[in-house]
C-alpha cells in the first residue's frame, strides 16, 4: 500500500513485496484470534498498464479461550486462593470469547490493576503465557500475579496551607492512620479536596520509596482559593423565563474559615435573595449551616412571597448524601380570581439521596434515588398539622454505544386534613422541562380561581430513547405522564410526548425539547442543562 503511487515500480520489486504480504496478512490475523489462515497472493504484470496484486484470504475458524487458570502469591510467596478465585471471578477474558492479542492484554492490565487500586501497591505481573492449539483452535490462558508487601497509611504531610485551619483538610481524608493502604481512598480524598471550596488544586499522594516499614505517609499538596468572590450571571429557562444573578462570597467570614454567601437571582418569574453561613466540617463528617432567605414566584396565576430562616446539617458518605434541615417560614398567597392567605411553619425535613452514576456531566449508566420525609405540628409555630412523603428516582440504561433508554419517575404525598394552612413549597405542582414536558411550569395541579395551587399528592413518570449521531449530537424520543390533585382519587394523568435534540456541551448535557402536551392540545419548547435532581 505504501508503494502503490509509486511510478517506477518494477516488477522485480513488486515480486518481493508481495511475497512479504502473506506473513504479514498472518500476524494481522493472529492478533484478532485467527490462527489457521489460507493466504495466496497472485501479481499481474503486463506488458503496459498497471500492476494488480490479487491477496486472498481465508481467515479460518476464531481460536476460542478454552480455559484460565489466574494464581495471586500472596505477601509470604504462597499462594492466596482467596485472592485468586476473585481475580478469576472478574477475568475479562472468559472461556468461549475470541482469543484477541488486544482483549489479552487488556484482560491482564484489569487483573493487575485489582490488586494496585486495593490494598497491594506493589503488585507485579511475574508469568503470564497464552498456549494456542491452531488445530482445534483452542487457547488457554494462565497468569501468575505477586501482591508484594501490604501497606498501611500512615499520617498526613499536608503543604500549602496558608489561609485556612489544618484541620479543614484534614477532616475531608476518608482514610484513618493505620487503615489498610487503598489508591481509591487516596482518589476520594483528592476529589473531596478539590470539590472543597476552600482550595484551587489538590494533589494526593503515598510514595512507596518513603514507607517505613509497613506504613506509607500520605502527602497533599494544596492550592487554596481566594477567600472573597464576586460573580455575576445571566441566563435563560424554559420554565421561569429569563434571569440576571448576583453572588457574593467570602470563604474566611471573621477569619474563622467560615463560608458566608449572598446571592440575588431576578428571574421573569420567580425573584430570589438568600444569605447563608457555612462551617467547616465537623471531625466526625457533617457541614452544618444556617441560611435566610426570601423568595417571590408568579406562576400559573399564583404569587407567592415566602421569608425564611433555617439551619442544616448534611453528610457525604460514598455515594449517599444526607440532610436534616430545621426550618420556620412565613407565606402569603395570592392566586388571581381567589381570596388572599397567609401560612407559616415550622418544620423538620430529612432528606437521603443516592448517586451512581457514571459521569456527573455526561450520564450513560447509573441511578440517582432522593427520599424525603417532614413535617410540622400546629403546636409548634405552624398553621397546620401534616407529614410531607416524596420519592424521586432517575435512571440511565444503555443500549450500546450509541443509544440509551432515560427513566424517571416521582411520586409525593402530604398526609393532613386538607391543603389549607401548607406552605406552597411542601405542596405539590407538576409541568415543565424535568416534570410533564409539553405543559408549561407548575400548571398542573388544583384550581383556585383562575390560578394553580398546589395539591397533597403528586405523580410524574417519563420515559426517553436517545441516540447519539456524533459523540457530541443526538435525538431523543420521549412521553411523560402525569398530574398533581388533592387526593389520589382526583388525580388523573395528562400525557405529554415529543422529540428532542442533545448536546454534550463544555458545561454538561443540553436537552432542547418540542414536547406536544395532549390534554391542552399545545406544542412547548423546553430545554434544560446538566442533571437535574
Amino acid at each position: 500500500m505504501r508503494w502503490r503511487d509509486f511510478p517506477d515500480l518494477q516488477r522485480a520489486q513488486v515480486q518481493r513485496l508481495a511475497d512479504d504480504a502473506p506473513a504479514q496478512v498472518q500476524r494481522l490475523l493472529e492478533t484478532q484470534g485467527f490462527f489457521s489462515p489460507q493466504i495466496t497472493v497472485r501479481v499481474d504484470c503486463p506488458e503496459s498498464g498497471p500492476i494488480d496484486v490479487v491477496l486472498s484470504v481465508q481467515p479460518g475458524s476464531p481460536t476460542l479461550v478454552q480455559s484460565v487458570d489466574v494464581q495471586v502469591d500472596g505477601p509470604d510467596g504462597k499462594p492466596d486462593a482467596a485472592l485468586s478465585a476473585r481475580l478469576t471471578r472478574f477475568w475479562a477474558l472468559k472461556p468461549g470469547a475470541i482469543f484477541r492479542d488486544a482483549d489479552w492484554e487488556a484482560a491482564k492490565s484489569k487483573a493487575l490493576s485489582a490488586l494496585l487500586s486495593g490494598r497491594w501497591p506493589a503488585a507485579r505481573l511475574t508469568e503470564s503465557r497464552a498456549t494456542v492449539d491452531p488445530q482445534t483452535h483452542e487457547a488457554r490462558l494462565q497468569l501468575r500475579l505477586q501482591t508484594g508487601a501490604a501497606y498501611v497509611f500512615g499520617g498526613l504531610h499536608i503543604t500549602g496551607q496558608q489561609r485556612y485551619p489544618l484541620s479543614i483538610a484534614e477532616r475531608l481524608a476518608p482514610m484513618q492512620p493505620g487503615a489498610p493502604y487503598s489508591q481509591g481512598a487516596l482518589l476520594d480524598y483528592q476529589a473531596a479536596l478539590q470539590n472543597s471550596p476552600y482550595y484551587r488544586n489538590a494533589v494526593v499522594d503515598a510514595d512507596l520509596s518513603q514507607a517505613q516499614g509497613d506504613v506509607v505517609p500520605v502527602d497533599v499538596q494544596l492550592t487554596e482559593n481566594r477567600s472573597q468572590k464576586l460573580g455575576f450571571g445571566v441566563g435563560v429557562s424554559s420554565d421561569t423565563g429569563k434571569r440576571v444573578q448576583m453572588g457574593w462570597h467570602d470563604l474566611d467570614f471573621l477569619g474563622r474559615a467560615w463560608r458566608l454567601s449572598s446571592d440575588i437571582k431576578l428571574q421573569t418569574r420567580e425573584q430570589s435573595g438568600s444569605l447563608k453561613l457555612a462551617f467547616p466540617r465537623t471531625a466526625i463528617g457533617y457541614d452544618d449551616s444556617v441560611t435566610l432567605s426570601q423568595d417571590r414566584t408568579d406562576i400559573s396565576g399564583l404569587v407567592t412571597r415566602n421569608s425564611s430562616i433555617g439551619a442544616q446539617r448534611e453528610r457525604t458518605r460514598g455515594h449517599i448524601d444526607t440532610a436534616l434541615a430545621l426550618q420556620y417560614q412565613a407565606e402569603s398567597l395570592e392566586p388571581a380570581g381567589a381570596a388572599s392567605s397567609e401560612v407559616h411553619a415550622l418544620s423538620v425535613n430529612y432528606s437521603w439521596t443516592r448517586r451512581d452514576i457514571n459521569s456527573v456531566l455526561y450520564p450513560s449508566r447509573g441511578t440517582v434515588i432522593n427520599l424525603q420525609l417532614g413535617g410540622a405540628s400546629k403546636a409548634l409555630l405552624s398553621s397546620a398539622n401534616f407529614v410531607r412523603l416524596y420519592a424521586r428516582g432517575l435512571g440511565y440504561l444503555p443500549i450500546d454505544r450509541n443509544n440509551q433508554l432515560v427513566f424517571r419517575a416521582e411520586a409525593g404525598a402530604v398526609l393532613a386534613n386538607g391543603a389549607s394552612g401548607i406552605p406552597q413549597n411542601f405542596l405539590f405542582r407538576a409541568g415543565g422541562a424535568n416534570s410533564v414536558r409539553g405543559y408549561a411550569y407548575q400548571s398542573l395541579g388544583l384550581t383556585q380561581g383562575d390560578a394553580i395551587v398546589g395539591g397533597r399528592y403528586l405523580f410524574t413518570t417519563s420515559a426517553e430513547f436517545d441516540h447519539w449521531f456524533t459523540r457530541q449530537w443526538g435525538g431523543a424520543l420521549f412521553y411523560d405522564l402525569g398530574n398533581a390533585a388533592d387526593s389520589w382519587g382526583a388525580l388523573k394523568p395528562v400525557r405529554g410526548y415529543g422529540a428532542g435534540v442533545r448536546w454534550r456541551s463544555p458545561v454538561g448535557l443540553i436537552a432542547v425539547d418540542l414536547a406536544y402536551g395532549q390534554a391542552v392540545h399545545e406544542y412547548r419548547v423546553n430545554f434544560t442543562a446538566g442533571l437535574s435532581f
